[in-house]
């Protein structure tokens, strides 16, 4: 389906919203629009400012019945949004059998996180559902190529921004991680199960312990933050908001980089404004085509 297509069809939307404030923010984007919307809120994930719209509160293992409000509430296009941990085991609700032995069927529990998702993704479509990226019924949710603020990054940079794809791609293929952090052509931290944040402040912790040694060293060294070239976008976007801004600051980073609409942007005003403040560059640069994520 093409992006006018999505833009041109009409009906309630279903979210099903994970944790953090991604839900919330799709939701309000999705009204304004002119759609309704509709949100399946995961019960241990989902916060409670998604249960202003319209909603049923769920749990993950409760697979017949999502289904079946999703269905109830007139939905077909429907949007995965937000933080979900693996679940270590499942419980087996009411209406979940046949999907319980589909997804043991599809070895979906032993899979990666694209992996997994990837196959989320078509069952809910064999439910009926057309699975679409957040960014593909509201495309102000992703940045396009140039700078997102005033600051723009210098020779040094632009070559750690370069060494940074590469790694980030190179790691992504593998399912590990979506972003990185080079110094001096170097990579520094790579991120991993823990997240971006948590990457960045292992990184400051790093450069901390270097300048006790060495002495106190000038800002340097970009976050380099790309999807993974296996996985789906329109279930697993990586996303920047303010608090990355301020883990990069923390680690005295010269910049961000990111992939030109490829990446959702959390409160972006804030984020140019953080940025802008503490001489950090963010800038949206497009995936080498070499090594970029397959096509949708």
């Amino acid at each position: 389906m093409t992006a006018t297509e999505v833009l041109n069809r009409t009906g309630t939307v279903g979210i099903i919203a994970g944790g953090g404030p991604l839900p919330e923010m799709v939701a309000d984007a999705v009204v304004a629009t002119g759609r309704d919307v509709f949100v399946i809120a995961l019960e241990g994930f989902a916060g409670k400012a998604v249960r202003r719209f319209p909603h049923a509160r769920l749990r993950i293992s409760q697979a017949g019945d999502i289904v079946g409000s999703l269905r109830q509430a007139g939905v077909r296009d429907l949007i995965l949004i937000g933080d979900v941990r693996r679940p270590k085991r499942f419980i087996r609700d009411s209406g979940f059998s046949n999907l319980w032995y589909t997804l043991r069927n599809f070895d979906v529990l032993r899979s990666g996180d694209a992996g997994l998702l990837e196959r989320v993704v078509r069952l809910l479509e064999r439910a009926g559902f057309t699975v679409i990226g957040a960014h593909e019924i509201v495309p102000s949710l992703v940045v396009r190529e140039g700078p997102l603020g005033n600051i723009r990054p210098g020779r040094r940079a632009e070559k750690d921004i370069a060494r940074g794809f590469e790694a980030a791609l190179g790691l992504g293929a593998l399912d590990i991680g979506q972003g990185v952090v080079v110094v001096r052509n170097r990579v520094l931290a790579a991120e991993a199960a823990e997240g971006t944040d948590r990457m960045l402040a292992r990184a400051a912790e790093l450069k901390r312990d270097y300048a006790a040694e060495h002495g106190p060293q000038p800002p340097k060294g970009v976050l380099v933050k790309c999807p993974q070239p296996i996985q789906d976008l329109r279930v697993d976007m990586p996303t920047i908001g303010p608090t990355t801004i301020e883990g990069a600051i923390a680690a005295r980073l010269e910049g961000v980089a990111i992939a030109a609409g490829r990446v959702l942007v959390y409160r972006p005003e804030e984020v140019r404004r953080l940025a802008d403040e503490a001489g950090l560059f963010v800038v949206a640069r497009p995936v080498p085509q070499s090594a970029g994520p397959r096509p949708e």
